[in-house]
């Protein structure tokens, strides 16, 4: 089957629902054919869809939980398919912030970086500042990823942020969510802003590379 079409089969047989052909579609992918970024894409836009016909009414909650459920399974076949998912040694502690309990858009982020190979540590929703605190002290994790879809837990947000620059600096910090944008991301201190669930991957390792990124040392003439 040419990539082209694959590729457009994996993202419909997310819209609909079905585990059976979500099996039917991920058998038929040469292992090594296609890249894992390109089926990740796939999948990241049949849920886009999904969201949008959920917004525009033609799509109940429940139909569009067994989109999620669909994109997980996806998720499931892609990790176990491909060793380049396994690629990662980073911890990624990810949830809710306390104040909100809409989980729809977090639970399809924790997918995606499960998906990009990080080990994802899911904290779900409503989460106090402590248990983000105490999550990332035991798992050593590299990036925190914080979600609201309202804009009162922003406070909330922005708590936890400065919590975790004075006991955990090392830690990159991402977020996402209906209230946000690029700039209110940088104005409570986050690291990274990720729009949609695609954009969650390239700017998880952007912020990441950050970290790493090694201190230039002037040459100084002698």
């Amino acid at each position: 089957m040419s990539k082209p079409k694959i590729l457009k089969e994996i993202e419909e047989v997310i819209l609909s629902r079905s585990p059976a052909r979500v099996e039917k579609v991920f058998s038929k992918i040469d292992a090594g054919a296609v890249a894992p970024e390109a089926i990740l894409g796939a999948m990241t836009a049949g849920m886009e869809k999904a969201r949008r016909k959920l917004k525009e009414g033609e799509c109940s909650i429940p139909e569009f939980l067994l989109c999620i459920d669909a994109f997980r399974q996806g998720v499931g076949h892609l990790k176990d398919t491909s060793a380049d998912v396994h690629r990662k040694e980073e911890a990624v502690v990810i949830g809710v912030v306390e104040g909100d309990v809409h989980d729809m858009g977090k639970n399809i982020v924790a997918g995606v970086l499960e998906a990009a190979g990080y080990r994802v540590v899911d904290l779900g929703k409503d989460v106090p500042r402590d248990k983000f605190l105490e999550s990332l002290k035991e798992t050593k994790a590299s990036l925190l990823a914080l979600s609201t879809m309202m804009s009162t837990p922003l406070e909330n947000m922005r708590d936890v942020i400065e919590w975790v620059r004075r006991l955990h600096p090392e830690v990159k910090i991402l977020v996402g969510g209906a209230p946000l944008d690029e700039r209110l991301a940088k104005a409570i201190g986050a690291d990274g802003y990720a729009e949609g669930a695609a954009d969650v991957p390239g700017e998880a390792e952007r912020v990441l590379a950050q970290r790493e990124r090694p201190v230039e040392i002037p040459v100084v003439a002698r």
